[in-house]
C-alpha cells in the first residue's frame, strides 16, 4: 500500500516537471482528473491555425433593458460613438388632477447613475427633445431604431458627472443622480393639460408621447463617455413642482418598468476608426492575424476558424484532455477599459448561434473572463474532440462576442493569431489511444 502511494506522488510529482519543461501554461482545471499514470503520456500542441477577424455586429435588441446608456465617446480605435434613450414617463396616479388655477414653478428630470463608461472627468452636455411619434410597450425596438422628434428642445444640462457623493433632496438621501430642468413651455402644458389626459396612460401617452435624450459630441480626440442609467429606479421620473389656488405641492411622472423606452446607437460608420478595423470590416481577413477588434453596442465582434484540428490525429485517435483558446489584451492599461466576460457561440448553416458543448458544462468551466489584467480563456475541449472525431462534419466556425453587448459600452483590442508578441493561441493537451 505504501509502495502505492508513492509511486502515485512520483508519478504526479514527474508529470508536473514534463509540464513545467514543455509549456510555461498554468495548470488547468480538468487535468487533474486523469489517473496519474496516463498524464506520463500526455502530449500537448499550441501550433494549430487559427483565423480570426472582426466583422460588423448586426442590430442589436435594446427595448426594456435593465440599463440605458447615454454619452459620446471619440475614441482613437474605433472612431466616434453615440449613445441616446426613447422614453415614455406616466402619469402620477389615474384621473390626477393639478387642482384649481396650477401653475408650474419648475419641471425637473432626474435620471438615476449607474455607472460609467470611459474618461470619468469629461465634460457631457445632454438635450431633452419630447417625442413626435409613438412608442409601444412590448414592441421590438433595435440599437439602430428611431423615433420622431420635436425640433425645439425641451431640456439641457452640462455637466462633469459624480456618481460617488449621494444626493439630499430637501432633506431626503437620494441616489446619485442627472437633474436636468425642463423649459416653462413644456411645464405649461404638461400642467394644463386637461381631464382625460390625465385620465389615464393611455390617453396620456397620446399626447406626451415621451422624450429622446442624447448627448453634444467631445471636442477631443480620446476623450468622452458613456453613462450608464438606472430608468427602474424610484428616482428616474420628471418631478413637477406647482402651486395652485390652495397649496403648494410636487408630484412625480415616473419612469417604470410600464413604460415603453429604448436605446439607440450610433458609430458614425466608423470615420476616423482604426486602418486595421476598417480593413477588416471591409472583408481584409488577414489584417486580422496582427489584431482584432470588439466593441459593444452593436459595434464589432470577431470570426474564429480553426480549420484543420481534423488534421491533428495523424497516426490514430487522440483523446483530449484539455484545450483551452487563450486570447491576450493588447491594450491592457487603455482609458476605455476591457468587457469583463466575452462569450462565444458556434455557427449554423444560416449563421444563427448555436451554445457551444462546453459551455452546457457550466459558465465557470466555459470561461470568458477577463483574468489577470491581460486576457480571455475559453475551454474549448469537447469541441475540439468533437471536430477530430467528426473530421467529415461540416463546420461554420465560430463567434466572439462582448457579453450583454446591447447594455455595455466597452471595447477591447486583442491580439491576432499571428502576433509576435502574445498571439492567440489554442493550447491542446492530448493522449494517443493505442
Amino acid at each position: 500500500m505504501l509502495r502505492n502511494k508513492l509511486f502515485h506522488l512520483l508519478a504526479a510529482f514527474v508529470a508536473v516537471l514534463i509540464f513545467a519543461s514543455c509549456n510555461k501554461e498554468p495548470n488547468l482545471i480538468g487535468l487533474d482528473l486523469l489517473p496519474e499514470g496516463d498524464r506520463l503520456n500526455m502530449s500537448f500542441i499550441d501550433t494549430s491555425t487559427i483565423i480570426a477577424y472582426t466583422v460588423k455586429e448586426d442590430s442589436l435588441r435594446t427595448d426594456e433593458l435593465s440599463t440605458n446608456l447615454i454619452g459620446y465617446i471619440d475614441d482613437p480605435v474605433f472612431g466616434k460613438t453615440l449613445g441616446s434613450v426613447y422614453t415614455h414617463f406616466n402619469l402620477p396616479t389615474l384621473n390626477f388632477s393639478f387642482g384649481t388655477n396650477p401653475v408650474a414653478d419648475s419641471v425637473i428630470l432626474t435620471l438615476v447613475y449607474n455607472g460609467i463608461y470611459g474618461d470619468s472627468l469629461s465634460q457631457h452636455t445632454f438635450r431633452v427633445f419630447e417625442l413626435a411619434d409613438t412608442m409601444s410597450l412590448g414592441a421590438a425596438y433595435y440599437s439602430n431604431s428611431a423615433k420622431a422628434t420635436i425640433s425645439n428642445q425641451v431640456g439641457v444640462a452640462t455637466f462633469v458627472p459624480n456618481l460617488l457623493i449621494a444626493d439630499s433632496v430637501d432633506g431626503e438621501k437620494v441616489p446619485p443622480h442627472l437633474r436636468i430642468a425642463l423649459s416653462q413651455e413644456f411645464s405649461n402644458r404638461l400642467i394644463n393639460a386637461d381631464a382625460t389626459t390625465l385620465s389615464s396612460n393611455n390617453f396620456f401617452t397620446d399626447v406626451f408621447r415621451g422624450l429622446y435624450i442624447t448627448a453634444d459630441p467631445v471636442t477631443s480626440n480620446g476623450t468622452g463617455a458613456l453613462l450608464y442609467f438606472n430608468l427602474l429606479e424610484d428616482w428616474s421620473k420628471i418631478t413637477v413642482h406647482y402651486h395652485n389656488s390652495t397649496d403648494t405641492s410636487r408630484v412625480s411622472f415616473p419612469i417604470n418598468a410600464n413604460c415603453a423606452r429604448f436605446n439607440k446607437y450610433i458609430h458614425y460608420y466608423y470615420v476616423g476608426a482604426s486602418p486595421e478595423l476598417l480593413q477588416q470590416f471591409a472583408g481584409d481577413t488577414a489584417s486580422g492575424n496582427n489584431r482584432i477588434f470588439m466593441q459593444a453596442m452593436a459595434g464589432a465582434k470577431v470570426k474564429l476558424r480553426m480549420p484543420y484540428l481534423k488534421n491533428i490525429p495523424e497516426n490514430g485517435k487522440i483523446a483530449v484532455n484539455e484545450a483551452i483558446l487563450i486570447i491576450t489584451d493588447d491594450e491592457p492599461d487603455n482609458v476605455f477599459a476591457p468587457p469583463v466576460q466575452l462569450a462565444m457561440r458556434a455557427l449554423d448553416d444560416t449563421g444563427a448561434y448555436l451554445v457551444l458543448p462546453d459551455e452546457t458544462i457550466g459558465s465557470v468551466y466555459f470561461g470568458g473572463r477577463y483574468v489577470n489584467n491581460k486576457e480571455y480563456r475559453f475551454r474549448l475541449t469537447k469541441y475540439v474532440q468533437d471536430r477530430m472525431s467528426n473530421p467529415d462534419a461540416k463546420d461554420n466556425g465560430l463567434m466572439l462576442l462582448i457579453a450583454g453587448s446591447s447594455l455595455s459600452g466597452n471595447r477591447v483590442v486583442l491580439k491576432g493569431p499571428a502576433n509576435t508578441t502574445g498571439r492567440m493561441k489554442l493550447v491542446i493537451y492530448y493522449t494517443l489511444i493505442e
